[in-house]
């Protein structure tokens, strides 16, 4: 025959959690102090001015609603990075 108190103290003397069940949780730490922001690169605009002026040629050659739509986008890619040069 067991004795209930032999039983108890056994069990108050386990230290861990009562159920052990696994975990799906995942942290994730983001390196924040590797960020940099730049200024856009006269390059970069430069680029940007060739996309809107291929825009322009697509327009003519292939008009329409996509091809007014591009060359908005690109209007508005190129005027962004101009104003944005230091």
């Amino acid at each position: 025959m067991v004795d209930d108190n032999d039983e108890s103290s056994s069990r108050e003397e386990r230290s861990g959690p009562a159920v052990v069940a696994p975990s799906t949780r995942v942290n994730v730490a983001f390196p924040l102090s590797s960020i940099h922001i730049q200024e856009p690169s006269e390059d970069l605009a430069e680029l940007a001015d060739v996309v809107e002026e291929l825009g322009l040629i697509v327009e003519k050659q292939a008009p329409g609603r996509e091809s007014e739509r591009l060359v908005k986008r690109a209007r508005a890619v190129a005027a962004r990075l101009r104003f944005s040069k230091p």
